[in-house]
């Protein structure tokens, strides 16, 4: 039997994405551009020629991961992404914590360092200053964001096709003009005052977290699952589709750097290692083509992530995850267009803000730490589930259930124990601060605020509610 209406959500986003649609909104979110352009100079100087090696672990982490949130997300489609099913299944508490984590908190930290990257490279014909470029570059997708995740959908494809023709034709150019042999890659060094030593298993596990935040993106499927058509399946489907369109379009340009710089000290100490690639290869002129041609590409993933992280905080408003009058703001949607309006310009404006007070460097490691204990949840939640709720509807069923979620908790616990002091901090703070305000804001008004609801299904054109696995979840008292 249905659950009454008042137990589930109102489909309110206009649900007209197709599955592959929603693989190039995802696809772009994860931009291979900016992991191989913008996070893997990061890399170069953590890990040397390390580097790809590091995104080849990262890369089993992220398959483990992807087995977690495509079983997760098919089975609770619903727009909000982690926190929708770890509230469900580890509790509300846990669930605010994921909520602030992959939320607000990465929804002002990525866009800013995909902004703050794309401007580095228009600046070979732009003379200005980064943050403020970036900080434009922000306002400037947040603005075409509002007007459809269709519209989006659509110009995120196009350029997409330029992303990977940028991330190809360097690649080609890095194994046709190789400097050494590939053996290099399974030897991997750091250099340190131009004197290479080996790569330390500890500065491995690091670099991880890195890489990871490369990856990260492809779960993003699930956040467009409220307004994509066809069997739910379809949302584990473009899970997998985007991680490994990502882990090819990073793994081979990064070491077809490593290849063909003619220096990896001067490569990995270069303060923009890929126009030094570039130049060292073709020139300055060819330096200037290429990096535009980049800086387009970056610009797919600025389009691409403001409907990514609106979509977190239209469902934490909708949930009444805030006070009332934050809630209601970030809830609304556009009368014409089906989008989050509001939570869209916070997104934009909150990053533009970030981006004029900080650099590319710093916000990658937070980052890199906030998402170990983001992947810590929701690997655990997925073993959870499994056990508390056998019975639950599961459009996909991963495979060798618990391996894929036992090997990512203890990938990521290895990560976290890696990490510099500093970034632990900042993301042991936030926890902290999510659960202070769970225990003293929403606890005592569980009957009104983090409202767990009914997602509606969407099968071949039918609208359903899903039956409630747990009657607990269901406030009746309330309805947005």
């Amino acid at each position: 039997m249905n659950a009454p209406a008042r137990q589930r959500y109102a489909q309110e986003l206009k649900r007209d994405l197709s599955l592959w649609e929603n693989v190039s909104l995802v696809v772009s979110a994860v931009t291979p551009a900016t992991g191989a352009f913008i996070i893997a100079p990061v890399l170069f100087g953590l890990n040397g020629t390390g580097a790809p090696l590091t995104f080849v672990i990262a890369a089993f982490l992220g398959l483990s991961l992807a087995f977690c949130w495509a079983e997760l997300g098919s089975a609770y489609p619903i727009a909000g992404g982690d926190y929708t099913f770890v509230s469900r299944i580890l509790g509300r508490g846990a669930g605010f914590v994921s909520l602030l984590l992959s939320g607000p908190v990465q929804a002002v930290l990525i866009p800013a360092v995909v902004a703050l990257g794309m401007a580095e490279y228009l600046r070979v014909v732009i003379d200005v200053n980064a943050n403020v470029l970036g900080a434009a570059i922000l306002l400037g997708g947040m603005a075409i964001a509002v007007f459809g995740v269709r519209l989006n959908a659509l110009a995120v494809a196009v350029l997409l096709v330029v992303e990977l023709v940028a991330v190809v034709l360097v690649t080609a150019l890095g194994f046709v003009k190789a400097n050494r042999d590939v053996s290099v890659l399974f030897s991997p060094e750091v250099f340190g005052d131009g004197a290479a030593q080996p790569l330390t298993f500890g500065a491995l596990l690091a670099g991880i977290a890195v890489a990871s935040f490369a990856y990260n993106g492809f779960q993003g499927a699930l956040l467009y699952s409220e307004e994509t058509v066809g069997e739910r399946k379809n949302v584990a489907r473009a899970v997998f589709i985007a991680l490994g369109v990502a882990i090819a379009c990073e793994v081979l340009p990064v070491a077809a750097a490593i290849l063909g710089a003619p220096s990896i000290p001067g490569l990995v100490a270069s303060d923009n290692p890929w126009q030094y690639f570039l130049t060292s290869i073709g020139g300055e002129t060819f330096n200037t083509i290429i990096s535009l041609g980049i800086a387009v590409a970056v610009l797919n993933a600025v389009i691409a992530l403001m409907p990514f992280f609106a979509r977190i905080l239209y469902s934490s408003g909708r949930d009444m995850a805030w006070p009332r009058p934050v809630s209601r703001s970030l809830a609304k949607v556009h009368p014409k267009y089906g989008t989050p309006w509001v939570a869209t310009i916070v997104v934009g404006v909150a990053g533009a803000l970030l981006i004029l007070v900080t650099d590319v460097e710093t916000l990658t490691t937070w980052v890199g730490a906030v998402l170990a204990v983001e992947f810590i949840l929701v690997a655990t939640s997925a073993i959870v589930d499994r056990v508390r709720r056998p019975n639950q509807d599961r459009p996909y069923r991963m495979p060798l259930w618990p391996i894929a979620p036992v090997v990512a908790i203890v990938m990521s616990i290895g990560v976290i124990t890696q990490q510099a002091p500093a970034d632990i901090a900042v993301a042991g703070g936030l926890v902290l601060v999510a659960v202070l305000y769970y225990v003293f804001y929403l606890r005592p008004r569980s009957r009104t605020h983090m409202l767990v609801l009914d997602p509606v299904l969407y099968d071949e054109g039918k609208e359903t509610a899903q039956p409630p696995s747990d009657t607990r979840q269901a406030p009746s008292t309330v309805r947005k």
